[in-house]
């Protein structure tokens, strides 16, 4: 039977953790991070003071069944689900699909056009698809939103709604001929931080939600036992992400990260056209708007985001100002805007955005054990900075910019 404290202690957990990326869409401010993990818990705040203090005390315990997110790279092994939900004391499970849309122009509810990507182009969209399983992870409130959603319709998450400047009745025209009419809006935490959820009903989702991204879990009895049993539920090799409410911004895939619509609200959102291989063309207006050439300390030029330069600067300037130069090789910088999709082409990389650079990259490829001085790696932390040293597959050289520096 479907019981309020289940979707209570998913809640209870993302209204803390979500105040890290909703701080981040304040346009101004030095970078935050109040510990070296690669996606703190932080509340609701913009005082990077207070953040430091408050992001160290626990979630308080939810009632009854308690919520884990499950993730692997690239997408959930065929089966898992089923597995996971077989095991001892799993009371219900959820998988969640998604992928990368794209976005070709915005009606309101009166059919005035709001917003359009210039001809040839797309805006990529951040979509997530759900079952009727997913409204057991819901509050209550919103339960009726979820369940109620009928093929071609959407919700939008409230970041993405503020973006697209829509609310309820707006139309969303996606390549592939494709239309959405947007039904609600809902908080970001209730759909993983997504831009648009939609229902997982065969010929009600772009084809690129077909891919499962991750499963929520609810559970009784030990924690560790359980994370036990879902790792042996997994083929050999697959390396696996686990999560409770208050660890992680979002429960969602790729969670050391912040998701596209917060990544869009902070840094602005563009249109791209494919180039060859993973690489995209970016619309000229947004790239001359922001992405600059600048002199920065150690490396010399660096092409990125406007944003990015003085946290960047700062971090720099530091390791000079304490004779730490040498942490950072000038030959081994691999760049910082790179407009291009991840190596799956389901997620647009942050360098797109020219808000991540690669640092010392000849010795610290993708996938391998980390060659970088700790000093250099706690002095990017502190400037605002995540590592992509400790994500589930390793990117030792890459740093992002996610949140306001330390004070």
């Amino acid at each position: 039977m479907r019981t309020a404290w289940l979707a209570a202690a998913v809640v209870v957990g993302l209204c803390l953790g979500a105040g890290t990326a909703l701080s981040l869409q304040q346009p101004s401010g030095p970078p935050a991070e109040p510990s070296p993990a690669p996606s703190p818990q932080a509340p609701p705040t913009t005082a990077a003071s207070e953040w430091a203090a408050e992001a160290r005390t626990p979630a308080p315990p939810a009632p009854g069944p308690r919520v884990l997110l499950a993730w692997t790279p690239g997408g959930l092994p065929h089966g898992f689900a089923v597995r996971v939900a077989q095991l001892r004391n799993v009371s219900r499970v959820t998988a969640v699909r998604g992928g990368l849309a794209q976005l070709r122009h915005t009606r309101d509810a009166s059919g005035e056009l709001v917003n359009k990507a210039p001809d040839g182009f797309v805006v990529p969209l951040d979509v997530m698809a759900f079952d009727r399983s997913y409204t057991a992870f819901v509050p209550r409130s919103a339960e009726d939103q979820f369940q109620r959603l009928r093929s071609h319709e959407a919700l939008l998450g409230s970041t993405s709604a503020a973006l697209r400047g829509v609310r309820g009745g707006a139309i969303l025209h996606l390549a592939g001929g494709l239309v959405l009419q947007v039904v609600g809006v809902v908080d970001d935490s209730l759909i993983g931080g997504a831009e648009v959820a939609v229902s997982a009903r065969r010929g009600a989702t772009p084809a690129v939600t077909s891919r499962q991204r991750y499963l929520l879990v609810a559970y009784r009895g030990q924690r560790l036992a359980l994370e036990r049993s879902i790792r042996d539920a997994l083929p050999d090799g697959v390396a696996v992400r686990l999560r409770g409410p208050g660890e992680t911004p979002f429960l969602r895939q790729g969670d050391a990260v912040l998701p596209q619509a917060a990544i869009k609200a902070r840094f602005g959102e563009f249109a791209y056209r494919p180039g060859p291989g993973r690489d995209v063309v970016q619309e000229p207006r947004w790239t001359a708007e922001h992405i600059v050439s600048a002199q920065v300390p150690i490396l010399g030029q660096v092409r990125c985001h406007r944003a990015l330069l003085p946290a960047l600067r700062g971090a720099l300037r530091e390791l000079r100002q304490h004779n730490l130069t040498s942490v950072v090789d000038p030959a081994g910088y691999a760049g910082c805007h790179h407009p291009r999709l991840t190596s799956s082409r389901d997620q647009v990389s942050r360098h797109a955005w020219g808000v991540a650079i690669d640092l010392n990259y000849p010795d610290n490829p993708v996938g391998q054990a980390s060659t970088q001085d700790p000093r250099l790696v706690e002095t990017m932390e502190r400037w605002g900075f995540t590592w992509g040293g400790r994500w589930l597959v390793p990117d030792p050289a890459h740093f992002e910019y996610v949140r306001p520096p330390a004070p």
